[in-house]
């Protein structure tokens, strides 16, 4: 049971790590964008409603969104590795 728990898992790893490479990386050319087109857009809040995530500032995404997409980019890459390697 735990073994192939374990490799359903692993086989997963692969697609969320390139989803969120994508996504991430996606949102931080949307806020570069908007960085270019409309500076004084930046320390604007996201949406009118005041509960988190929702207040926090489009320059904050931007980073959040960088982090996410580096993460998600490195995991893929040793995921790739890690299964050429097996292969």
């Amino acid at each position: 049971m735990c073994r192939w728990f374990l490799a359903r898992r692993r086989r997963l790893l692969r697609p969320v790590a390139l989803t969120m490479f994508v996504f991430g990386l996606l949102v931080w050319v949307y806020v570069v964008a908007i960085q270019i087109t409309h500076p004084a857009w930046l320390p604007e809040e996201m949406s009118h409603l005041n509960f988190p995530p929702l207040n926090w500032r489009l320059d904050e995404v931007g980073m959040l969104a960088f982090a996410v997409a580096a993460v998600g980019f490195f995991v893929w890459q040793v995921e790739q590795a890690r299964s050429a390697g097996t292969r």
